[in-house]
């Protein structure tokens, strides 16, 4: 093969050819490449990578994950991960998927952040940062013989470890299939704005986990005085190109999540959500579908049939009064989700997956075409708290 002089060097070097291997005058030696015959033996083994391929997105996809994370690579005795276009090439080499998005979420805070809330006393820190120490203690704690699991151990988390793992399975969910903005890093740091965020994080990342594209509306108006009001963000469906308009709301509870004042469990059970809902409703865009999340945020009830939960009782009573009504008109929801994984109560107690229920409307203004919605939407919501082992055999 003739090599033109201004033509890039075959050795891969980046430079001309003439400032190169024509200049040194050293052998060109260019690989020859020939094509690889299939044989019964490629075969076999291409069709069992295809086959273990096909299981491990059935097994995700039944824990509510419908997009592939990269399973790490082993390179000169470290563990090499990636998030969407971002690396991380020196991890441990037994570090698992969960301590490696744990990792990755204290790495997205930040060292100021990390330093800043050494220094407060401890009635001062955040929630986030508590969840961390407190992660670390439960490690410790649990690192025992009983526990072993082949050469690693496991045991069912507590609240502050549910809740450090969920936020930072959300985070990396949006950072490997979507991106993660700017603004959510900032308020997820900030004391008083964290709440809010946690939940919009929760509901993207559902999304972002079906393999729904994102457009987050806060950045369209990041700058400007007085952005008009908007829901949190469109899901577009990645083949259909179907729109659907996200709202999301969380109920503030007194002495919970940074509030100020003292919890009161019997008061907050039986108070309603009625205004969010009505104030969530306010920020549909017509012509397309419209799904309303609500956060409950009350202490979880896993012993407790749901007809008999409080929470649910008054939802109940919301849609006994008609609050959901259209007075024979087509809703302009097309469910609205009531959700409450509310692990933060659990603290250091071991903490189920969570609570939801779903009001779904008969006759939407704009009904959800894509045929594949129903089912993934479900299976995330339904498997919400739970995170896969990506580098292991994945266990439902």
């Amino acid at each position: 093969m003739k090599v033109g002089r201004n033509q890039p060097c075959p050795c891969g070097s980046g430079k001309k050819y003439k400032k190169c291997h024509l200049l040194s005058g050293e052998p060109l030696n260019i690989p020859i490449f020939t094509k690889l015959e299939p044989t019964p033996e490629t075969e076999r083994i291409k069709a069992e990578l295809e086959a273990q391929q096909i299981e491990r997105r059935k097994k995700l996809a039944e824990l509510g994950v419908f997009i592939d994370f990269v399973i790490p690579i082993h390179f000169k005795g470290k563990k090499v991960w990636v998030l969407g276009s971002k690396m991380y090439p020196y991890q441990k080499e037994d570090e698992t998927f969960h301590e490696f998005i744990v990792h990755a979420l204290k790495l997205e805070l930040g060292r100021e952040w990390w330093e800043a809330q050494l220094k407060l006393p401890e009635n001062e820190r955040h929630f986030v940062f508590k969840c961390f120490i407190k992660h670390y203690e439960w490690k410790d704690k649990n690192a025992i013989e009983a526990n072993k699991y082949g050469k690693l151990w496991r045991a069912k988390p507590d609240g502050y470890s549910r809740a450090l793992t969920s936020l930072a399975f959300d985070v990396c969910s949006l950072m490997h299939a979507v991106h993660l903005p700017e603004i959510f890093i900032k308020k997820l740091r900030e004391y008083r704005d964290y709440q809010s965020v946690r939940y919009e994080i929760a509901i993207a990342a559902m999304f972002a986990r079906m393999g729904y594209k994102i457009k987050f509306l806060d950045e369209e108006f990041v700058g400007q005085k007085n952005p008009p009001k908007h829901s949190e963000f469109i899901a577009t469906h990645p083949t259909t190109g179907e729109e659907i308009v996200v709202e999301v709301k969380s109920k503030e509870r007194k002495g919970v999540l940074h509030k100020e004042g003292e919890f009161n469990e019997e008061r907050e059970f039986r108070s309603s959500v009625s205004k969010l809902y009505r104030h969530a409703i306010e920020q549909r865009q017509p012509g397309k579908p419209f799904i309303i999340f609500i956060d409950m945020n009350l202490p979880l009830s896993p012993d407790t049939h749901p007809n008999d939960n409080l929470w649910v009782k008054a939802i109940t009573r919301m849609r006994d009064s008609a609050a959901f009504a259209t007075k024979g008109q087509p809703s302009p929801t097309n469910a609205i989700l009531f959700t409450n994984y509310s692990y933060h109560y659990g603290t250091e107690e071991e903490t189920g997956n969570g609570e939801w229920l779903i009001e779904k409307s008969g006759n939407p203004e704009v009904p959800i075409q894509s045929p594949d919605f129903g089912e993934k939407f479900i299976a995330v919501v339904h498997r919400y708290g739970n995170v896969p082992n990506i580098d292991m055999t994945i266990e439902t």
